[in-house]
């Protein structure tokens, strides 16, 4: 099983900041947060603002390996 509950494996371009991330976290993930939905100043970031993450291998490298989150629930425009 991945990091969600259900693994959801898609194609997905990762944004070229998380490819920069990647490198500063060896044999992780990496998250890609829809920023709309985030308006905590300490940095919480709600389940649902999850769009999907990508595995990093040993180098920094990102692998490929990429998991929506089944959770994500964008923002409603007006809201």
């Amino acid at each position: 099983m991945g990091i969600f509950r259900r693994k959801q494996t898609a194609e997905r371009v990762p944004p070229p900041e998380l490819v920069e991330e990647a490198k500063a976290n060896p044999g992780g993930w990496v998250y890609e947060i829809d920023g709309n939905m985030v308006d905590d100043p300490s940095g919480t970031v709600p389940p649902e603002a999850i769009i999907g993450a990508w595995q990093v291998d040993e180098r920094g490298n990102l692998s490929g390996d990429y998991q929506a989150n089944p959770n994500y629930r964008p923002r409603r425009s007006g809201q």
